[in-house]
């Protein structure tokens, strides 16, 4: 729809130009249209979106139209208002995901330039600091302390642009360095505004609920050891570990400790884990990550794809093996480098991990971070 809607105001707009121009630049505009639209459903289809927004589209709607909007301005005015283009870049990749926010933000970025004066120079510079900003972006902490990479992303785009009109023109007008600085306030205001908002509403509601869900006094693991004492304390030693895990390679620690107890809940309810479980999270409210993790571990016969499901996989195995070891002999003396390296041997040779984004650097980081537990392992005689 959003494709659409953008070649009919581009069409709307060229009137200044030549039929030919014209049926050139929307013919392009239609073909990354369709292959922007063609990202969506694929990002759709591999739940790639960050945070909540999967559930809340409207947010992606909302900036792509308010970008669509500056460069509709930009094509009247010749005041150079696509200098907010970096705010849109971040805004868009942060209400979306990494691949809808680079292809909205192309696409956006080639509408501008079909509709104003920009020169080539000038559409390279926008596109790589969009998309170095989006990259500055990825290394928001959970604390959502976004201070620093704004600055860096603002400065970036300023020192930038600046520079690629000094080097096509020879001088920085005065014009330029005034636009350069109320683009820079602007910029920061709309942006803190964006995040402030997502920090909100996602972010810290979130980190609510998994505050609450793992917590072992929680209702839902009372309920698991009053039904089953063994698959409670299975449970509170995997979380134990995916929660060290995670830390340690840099995944999420919350979702990682969740799937730690959640991942076997389902079987509270009968054999069929994952559709229990999946039922289970819907009635605690569980978060979509969260959800996306227990069915992306609970299928069968499907390679793994996140961090945190193979560490979830990982710290199930290597509990699972030393508990049914000490259950076989209280009193056994065991090697657990020699156990380590038996369960890595053989998720690896499942191929389960063969499609993970895990590297094997991260995976040697597991392998010793369980080998040196030893002392913890006297919990589960």
């Amino acid at each position: 729809m959003l494709p659409a809607v953008a070649f009919v105001l581009c069409g709307a707009v060229a009137f200044h130009r030549s039929f030919t121009q014209m049926l050139t630049g929307l013919l392009q505009l239609a073909a990354f249209g369709f292959v922007f639209f063609f990202v969506l459903l694929l990002c759709d289809a591999k739940s790639s979106w960050l945070y909540n927004n999967s559930r809340h589209k409207y947010r992606f709607v909302v900036i792509f139209l308010a970008g669509l909007v500056i460069a509709l301005v930009q094509a009247f005015i010749s005041l150079p208002v696509f200098w907010l283009m970096m705010p849109a870049a971040i805004a868009l990749f942060l209400c979306s995901g990494a691949y809808q926010a680079i292809g909205g933000y192309m696409l956006l970025l080639l509408m501008t330039h079909q509709l104003s004066t920009m020169s080539a120079s000038t559409f390279a510079a926008y596109a790589m600091i969009g998309i170095a900003g989006m990259l500055l972006f990825t290394f928001l902490d959970e604390n959502f302390l976004f201070g620093l990479p704004l600055l860096c992303a603002l400065l970036l785009q300023t020192l930038v642009l600046l520079g690629v009109e000094f080097a096509t023109q020879g001088h920085v007008t005065l014009q330029s360095i005034i636009f350069a600085a109320v683009s820079l306030i602007a910029g920061f205001l709309l942006l803190t505004v964006c995040l402030k908002y997502l920090s909100a509403s996602v972010l810290h509601r979130e980190s609510d609920i998994y505050d609450r869900i793992n917590d072992p006094e929680f209702t839902l693991l009372v309920q698991l050891k009053e039904k089953n004492q063994r698959a409670y304390y299975h449970a509170i030693h995997t979380a134990h570990f995916c929660e060290k895990l995670a830390g340690l390679i840099g995944a999420d620690v919350s979702l990682c400790k969740a799937g730690g107890y959640y991942h076997k809940i389902g079987k509270m309810r009968g054999e069929s884990n994952i559709s229990h479980a999946l039922d289970i999270a819907a009635e605690y409210d569980f978060p979509p990550q969260l959800r996306h993790l227990l069915k992306e571990y609970g299928a069968q016969n499907t390679p793994l794809r996140s961090k945190e499901a193979a560490i979830v996989l990982l710290s199930d195995a290597m509990v699972s093996s030393v508990m049914f070891l000490f259950e076989k002999n209280k009193n056994a003396s065991l090697n657990y480098e020699q156990i380590a390296a038996v369960v890595f041997k053989q998720q690896l040779e499942s191929h389960v991990l063969d499609d993970c984004m895990i590297t094997m650097e991260e995976l040697t980081a597991i392998r010793e971070c369980f080998a040196g537990e030893k002392l913890y392992y006297d919990f589960l005689h």
